[in-house]
């Protein structure tokens, strides 16, 4: 499988498990990804990129539906961050999720 369809499916899981079974899926999925395909290369990298780009699709889902731009924006003052810290913020947090879970069981390889 080629990496940009490999980041793809796993955005594609990742933005399903979150609808489904909430945001714990994203490291579930990632350790599954894994270990289905060890021998894929970057699956860490892959996990990760994957999950951002599966919560951004949400976020845009969830922006066509309501005011997700200006509630991010009140966060972001909330929290004391840069305009957009929250929204990054929101990306950032899967990738972690994704990528921790993906490094802790990925074999290895010695």
């Amino acid at each position: 499988m080629r990496t940009a369809f490999r980041v793809a499916l796993f955005a594609g899981l990742s933005a399903a498990g979150t609808i489904y079974l909430e945001w714990w899926a994203v490291p579930a999925l990632a350790a599954i990804w894994v270990r289905a395909f060890p021998s894929a290369r970057h699956s860490v990298r892959t996990a990760a990129v994957g999950a951002a780009l599966g919560w951004g699709a949400l976020l845009l889902w969830g922006a066509a539906q309501g005011p997700v731009l200006g509630l991010a924006a009140r966060m972001s003052t909330v929290l004391s961050l840069p305009h957009g810290g929250f929204l990054a913020a929101t990306l950032v947090w899967p990738a972690l999720l994704a990528g921790a879970a993906a490094l802790t069981v990925k074999p290895s390889r010695g």
